[in-house]
């Protein structure tokens, strides 16, 4: 299953056209929003850098068993596994040994890792990055751990307490060894979650989430302190344009459900007024930024107590 260049660039298009990279909103209980961006990070252990949206920026999830053919799994696979709302587990991966691997569109910061199972456990070994596969089995591949956490998941909160911090720059691939069976289920896999950004350089052509409070990119998950249900806040920020020569048209920005159906929560304003659904105004001209985004939380009254989660994420209609 080898991708030539022209299929990458493809994939490249497709993830400037929507940048799920940004912002996720983080509520590990009932009273708990707002507390930090890039210092502390409320209830949990700050993230090593913003929580990849893998899933759905063009990259490919593979599977390789011992013996079989490569199998790309599709988009409802890869949403599964790096979403909290579907407790399903998702990958087949199937009862033989074998590698999973995450093939980027472009190079990647690989700052943290979280994987997760469920039921009866098969094993997984090491983990592997790669500068230049292009098919998860060609290119140059290092170890980054002989036997990487694979915890059963139980709570929700796991995802956050498990993470394994790495500092790899330029990475293409990620692998995951299966390196035993799971006495005859083939379904074990419930959660990949990356950590990381894209490599300076790379894709210059996309959207930046700007906290309006410090004017810096958001570098990590922004999650909430202690907030009781029926309460409401906002918070602004805005999107500069990474373009060097092109303007982003019909920018779109809108939050999409993780866990819990937290996304109701959430509505954004340009100074046209609030929808869940916003279009922005005007176009962004390259370098330039858009104009102030108020995001409003509303918690409801009956909500269901645990953690919550939404991501939000802008879609650019097009590049001129």
């Amino acid at each position: 299953m080898a991708h030539d260049l022209a299929y990458f660039e493809d994939r490249k298009r497709e993830l400037r056209q929507r940048d799920r990279s940004g912002m996720f909103f983080v509520s590990p209980e009932e009273t708990r929003w707002f507390d930090a961006l890039r210092g502390g990070a409320g209830s949990y252990t700050d993230a090593p850098n913003r929580r990849v949206a893998w899933d759905d920026d063009g990259s490919l999830l593979l599977w390789l068993g011992n013996g079989q053919p490569m199998v790309e799994r599709d988009a409802t696979v890869r949403e599964i596994v790096n979403n909290e709302t579907n407790a399903a587990a998702a990958v087949s991966v199937d009862n033989v040994v074998g590698d999973i691997i995450i093939i980027f569109p472009e190079l990647r910061e690989f700052n943290g890792f979280f994987f997760s199972k469920i039921g009866t456990p098969a094993t997984y070994g090491a983990l592997d990055t790669s500068t230049d596969t292009t098919n998860g089995v060609d290119g140059t591949w290092v170890e980054r751990d002989a036997n990487f956490p694979d915890p059963i998941l139980v709570t929700p909160d796991v995802w956050r307490t498990s993470i394994t911090s790495h500092a790899v720059s330029n990475v293409r691939g990620i692998r995951m060894h299966k390196t035993g069976t799971n006495n005859g289920d083939d379904f074990s896999v419930r959660a990949i979650h990356i950590y990381g950004e894209i490599s300076a350089s790379e894709t210059p052509d996309r959207l930046l989430w700007i906290d309006n409070d410090d004017d810096l990119e958001f570098s990590k998950p922004q999650d909430y302190g202690d907030v009781p249900r029926g309460s409401a806040s906002d918070h602004v920020v805005y999107l500069t344009n990474n373009s060097a020569s092109l303007a982003a048209n019909t920018v779109l920005v809108t939050a999409e459900d993780f866990h819990l159906g937290a996304a109701a929560w959430y509505t954004f304003d340009d100074g046209t007024g609030f929808a869940a659904t916003k279009t922005l105004a005007s176009s962004i001209a390259a370098t330039a930024d858009s104009p102030d985004i108020t995001i409003r939380r509303i918690i409801p009254d009956a909500e269901v107590l645990g953690l919550h989660e939404a991501r939000a994420y802008v879609n650019v209609g097009s590049w001129t």
